[in-house]
């Protein structure tokens, strides 16, 4: 990667779609808007084998070769995601089956089963022959495999027959299945495990639909490793597949057999700081950049757009985010809008005319700035020592029992967590269960159902004993592994490693439970509580509400060890978090800023020095009061104290 000119600004380009003569004017027009990565051969796959067995790479070259000429790079993607319609009318099973016995038509995209054995073969055979056609390319800066990986839902007889094999690996018998699901209840069992059929009705056992849920996550990861293992073979530069983790795929195991994090977004201005989370949750994944392999220069829109004209600076603080946030690229879908088919109203740099977007001069600042940044950028990284738990596996287990009406894990995760850690001023990691806990001193792990997720739970208990300022709950550890209740205790380890213990649960959404601080202020808790047996380590009691609940203790403060654990009962207000994170904040010895408005701010670190690179990305206007004087690398100014930040600003400050 030290022959690349980073920090990328690219965009996803299909010369598939256009005359060769529009080639060199596209190519043009990038050099004009600072563009020095192009996306290509995504969707091509009827271009690159048009018939079985017979390939057609010299168009590729041609445009490689234009492009190099111009010094913009290439990101290479494997087709897979678009299988051409000879091979769903050669094996009609390679296209998703529903659960009425129909299949997806040929016609869009991500539409073939990953465990098609001839869905398989033939990604097989176009991955190995690009493979060997272009893995020694230099000019190639990258690979991206398939296409955003989501859970189909496929219930074909391949799946079925898998989703039996793994239930055998997971339990062995179909006692142990019956045993550990309580199949007695409404007269579930099973004789055999070959009876099992893949889950289809809202009334389904519980447990096993959330195994087809893992089973999915785990063909997908299967089906991505298998291309990774075939480009590793021939090349050397690094290999990603491009992610929008939206659902229960776990991502941790998607990407292992990758070198990079490829990650695309998309948003309306009012939502924009929303994506601060997902850069937070996949910046960990591996030790170096990511790359934002798509996000929209302007609106959305497939067929129709349901978005409006985005303000002025919108583009800017998009492309800038993901570079803020720990990754050295920002991709535009697309470069130049689609002309017939599908996503014709989508934005883009180019319209389909080939006139530039009313936002291509925000592009083109974009680039010059990202390169008057490029050393500090590329030399430093978000340094953090807070980190907030958010696991697939807590995601499929929501989702197979939503525990309260209308949950859903990942709102009750940002809502009352992560913003109110962000507002704070810190910059959290946003980490799955296999994240070494070693370089932080204050971590988060809310309605994660259950913490039997590897030796998670034998690494936060050592974790803490060293020193680590653990915040905890509601709803954490209150399942197994497969998200059944516990009948001899209310969780799987925290009264046993903490020494308390729950003498009640109830859910309260109509404010029936009323609360207090220690120092007789008032607290202000929400839907749902777990009560203690109060001692001297409880911050907040129940002060109205059942008898029996008053005086239990709903907040508990803990010292295990040289650390700290607070065990949160229930959902705080924001006020009441602000109050807990402080708190927690000072036993772990971290400090975030003061910030006012909707800000985005990234400690940075490295070789090349130490800054903060903060944005406005709310479209209003906010400040952050910055700790030392420190010097804006675009404009040259020097900051200290209360720094004022108009709409949709940004300062890239080094000290």
């Amino acid at each position: 990667m030290e022959n690349y000119k980073k920090p990328f600004l690219g965009a996803a380009y299909y010369p598939e779609d256009w005359d060769k003569s529009e080639i060199d004017y596209d190519i043009s027009k990038m050099k004009e808007a600072g563009i020095s990565c192009a996306r290509i051969a995504e969707f091509a796959w009827s271009r690159l084998e048009p018939r079985p067995g017979e390939y057609d790479f010299e168009w590729v070259h041609e445009v490689i070769d234009k492009l190099s000429a111009a010094g913009i790079d290439v990101l290479m993607c494997t087709p897979t995601a678009t299988p051409p319609i000879w091979l769903s009318q050669m094996y009609p099973d390679v296209l998703v089956e529903r659960d009425n016995g129909t299949h997806i038509r040929h016609g869009g995209r991500r539409h073939c089963c990953s465990n098609n054995v001839h869905y398989i073969e033939y990604s097989r055979r176009i991955v190995e022959k690009m493979a060997q056609e272009f893995g020694n390319d230099p000019r190639i800066m990258g690979w991206q495999i398939d296409n955003e990986i989501y859970l189909q839902g496929c219930t074909c007889p391949e799946c079925e027959a898998l989703f039996r094999e793994h239930l055998k690996k997971r339990y062995g018998s179909v006692e142990a299945i019956n045993k550990a699901w309580n199949l007695t209840l409404w007269s579930q069992e099973y004789s055999s495990i070959s009876e099992i059929r893949i889950p289809v009705n809202a009334w389904h056992n519980p447990h096993i639909k959330f195994e087809y849920l893992l089973f999915q996550s785990d063909s997908h990861s299967r089906y991505i490793g298998m291309q990774a293992d075939i480009l590793r073979k021939y090349t050397r530069a690094p290999i990603g597949t491009d992610t929008m983790p939206v659902d229960g795929v776990d991502y941790e195991t998607l990407t292992e057999k990758c070198d990079i994090i490829q990650y695309n977004h998309y948003d309306h201005p009012r939502d924009l700081h929303n994506e601060r989370f997902w850069f937070d949750f996949i910046r960990p994944f591996k030790d170096r950049p990511f790359w934002n392999t798509e996000t929209s220069t302007c609106w959305n829109g497939g067929d129709s757009i349901s978005q409006n004209l985005k303000p002025y600076g919108f583009c800017r603080i998009n492309s800038w985010m993901p570079v803020m946030l720990g990754g050295e690229s920002a991709m535009y879908w697309l470069w130049r809008t689609h002309w017939a088919g599908h996503e014709l109203m989508h934005g883009s740099v180019l319209a389909p005319s080939g006139r530039p977007m009313h936002i291509f001069d925000e592009v083109a600042r974009t680039s010059k700035e990202l390169d008057k940044c490029a050393d500090f950028i590329n030399g430093t990284k978000v340094d953090t020592s807070v980190a907030i738990h958010f696991t697939s596996k807590s995601w499929n287990m929501f989702a197979s029992q939503p525990v309260l009406s209308g949950s859903h894990y990942y709102s009750y995760v940002y809502s009352n967590v992560y913003s109110p850690v962000v507002n704070a001023g810190m910059r959290p990691d946003v980490i799955g269960a296999k994240k070494d806990l070693s370089s932080y001193k204050l971590l988060f792990s809310p309605f994660m159902l259950t913490l039997d997720q590897g030796d998670l739970i034998e690494r936060i208990q050592k974790w803490v004993n060293d020193g680590g300022v653990w915040v905890v709950g509601p709803m954490t550890d209150s399942r197994d592994a497969i998200g059944a209740r516990f009948p001899d205790r209310a969780y799987n380890m925290l009264e046993e490693f903490l020494g308390i213990r729950q003498a009640y649960e109830a859910p309260d959404r109509d404010a029936l439970i009323k609360t207090k601080w220690s120092d007789g202020s008032d607290f202000s808790g929400k839907d749902w509580y777990e009560m203690f047996d109060a001692d001297s380590d409880a911050l907040v009691t129940v002060t109205e509400g059942y008898p029996s609940m008053i005086g239990k203790a709903t907040v508990i403060r803990k010292k295990i060890g040289k650390g700290t654990v607070y065990v949160l009962g229930t959902f705080p207000s924001a006020e009441d978090m602000a109050k807990i994170i402080s708190l927690a904040s000072a036993d772990a010895g971290v400090s975030g800023y003061e910030i006012g408005g909707t800000l985005v701010v990234a400690p940075r670190k490295g070789e090349n020095g130490e800054g903060l690179m903060v944005a406005e990305c709310g479209n209003s206007t906010g400040y952050i009061v910055l700790k030392e004087e420190m010097t804006d690398l675009i404009t040259g100014n020097k900051y200290s104290g209360k720094v004022e930040l108009a709409p949709y600003e940004l300062l890239v400050l080094k000290k």
